[in-house]
């Protein structure tokens, strides 16, 4: 299969390889258009890969966002290394389950809350404001917060913990699975051999990792 661009208004979205999707942002899913057909016909009619491909990334990236807005709200109200402690707990639980909360509902506002302007706008008027209220030392929580989230590198720590775990399927598949299984359900399409499904993810995966794309 050759390789296939999809180019959006303003900048290239993904890239579907034989191997996979992987997209701007560099996130990797083990599947193609071609075997999403395969295990759930007639989704692509009613949702384009596109759309698939723009949720995924948006509840891939939303324990940064939520974790970032949870942490600047507990700041004006507790201590600031409290605020901290249950940000970084959080982040750790909704990046990790968060594959088993996908719900079709939420894609909207997460790709806002993931935003730069959100992020941005956010950060400014509660740093600013816990600021002038003279409490620098969480505003400095705030500032560190921001770019960790930022960053990525939370993210980062939690997939180093889980390097040991090759043969489970990744947080990124997990996550692109769910979806195309309650997009099925919502459209009453029953996604065929699941198990099949996930064999397949599993293959791409090590082919991908063995260099054999």
């Amino acid at each position: 299969m050759p390789m296939r661009k999809h180019q959006p208004r303003s900048q290239q979205l993904y890239l579907e390889t034989r191997m996979g999707i992987i997209t701007h942002t560099g996130d990797w899913f083990h599947t193609t258009s071609e075997h999403i057909e395969q295990f759930v016909p007639g989704l692509l009619n009613e949702r384009s890969l596109d759309h698939l491909v723009k949720e995924a990334v948006a509840w891939l990236r939303s324990a940064d966002s939520l974790a970032l807005t949870l942490v600047l709200i507990l700041l004006i109200y507790i201590h600031p290394f409290a605020a901290a402690a249950i940000a970084v707990a959080f982040h750790f639980f909704w990046y990790r389950f968060k594959s088993g909360l996908v719900t079709i509902y939420m894609g909207k506002l997460l790709k806002m809350m993931n935003s730069d302007g959100y992020l941005l706008l956010l950060s400014l008027v509660i740093i600013s404001y816990i600021g002038m209220q003279g409490n620098y030392v969480a505003g400095s929580v705030g500032l560190v917060f921001f770019f960790l989230m930022k960053l990525g590198l939370l993210n980062r720590l939690w997939d180093k913990i889980d390097e040991d775990k090759a043969d489970q399927l990744s947080l990124n598949d997990r996550v692109f699975k769910m979806i195309l299984m309650k997009y099925a359900i919502y459209f009453d399409l029953a996604p065929s051999e699941v198990q099949s499904m996930e064999k397949k993810i599993k293959e791409l995966a090590f082919n991908r990792k063995q260099g054999k794309g």
